[in-house]
């Protein structure tokens, strides 16, 4: 699972004290390894499969580093912090909330959740104040297509058409590319039906889906 090199890196991580700290919990390791940022790490103690924020992703160095600070006994039991917390009276922890949600800014696990649709037609209304916005509508598009539901992806091509990104030719053609072709990949009758309509009405802007249909 972690080859050699990537065993020899992890340990150096781990001698050089770059895991900022581990933490069991359950069957779970969690904890947070620099390297040329700050990453988060997940360990699962059954396989030691590993997940990561860094760019490698899956059972990478910081991972194995991980797995190391545990091995050496040099991690925070969770389970007693918790068992520790569940004695305190409920004023103290509304209080211990109160200090990490505000110290971390972590204000938007109490409000209702921003859907992944929500996000791309913000970005779309975004672009027409700042042109570099396509870029990063792109990059999320390229990112979350795939999690994105039929009816949001057929509420971003009217939205691009509303706010005329169509007029970034290049980055347009890609973006409504990636979107048709997740929606043609789905196969689904009603979408491709509601996706021929919108052609109907806006054939100069929307050539891409008859060429990406019958081509």
């Amino acid at each position: 699972m972690y080859d050699e090199r990537i065993k020899e890196r992890g340990k150096n991580y781990y001698i050089n004290g770059l895991v900022k700290y581990c933490i069991k919990l359950g069957n779970k390791l969690y904890g947070k390894v620099v390297g040329s940022d700050i990453y988060n790490v997940e360990v699962d103690l059954k396989t030691l499969e590993g997940v990561c924020s860094c760019p490698y992703r899956y059972n990478c160095k910081h991972a194995y580093a991980l797995i190391l600070a545990y091995k050496n006994n040099d991690y925070v039991d969770g389970d007693s912090l918790f068992n520790e917390l569940k004695k305190r009276d409920k004023e103290e922890i509304i209080n211990i909330l109160k200090n990490i949600v505000v110290n971390n800014y972590l204000w938007e696990t109490f409000l209702e959740k921003e859907s992944l649709g929500d996000k791309a037609l913000k970005l779309i209304k975004l672009i027409n104040y700042d042109k570099k916005a396509i870029y990063t509508f792109l990059s999320f598009l390229r990112n979350n297509v795939k999690n994105l539901s039929n009816k949001e992806l057929l509420k971003i091509i009217k939205a691009m058409l509303d706010y005329d990104i169509y007029y970034y030719e290049e980055h347009y053609l890609e973006a409504l590319e990636l979107i048709i072709n997740e929606i043609l990949k789905r196969d689904d009758e009603d979408t491709i039906e509601e996706l021929l309509k919108l052609y109907n009405k806006h054939k100069n802007e929307l050539w891409l889906i008859e060429e990406l249909l019958f081509y």
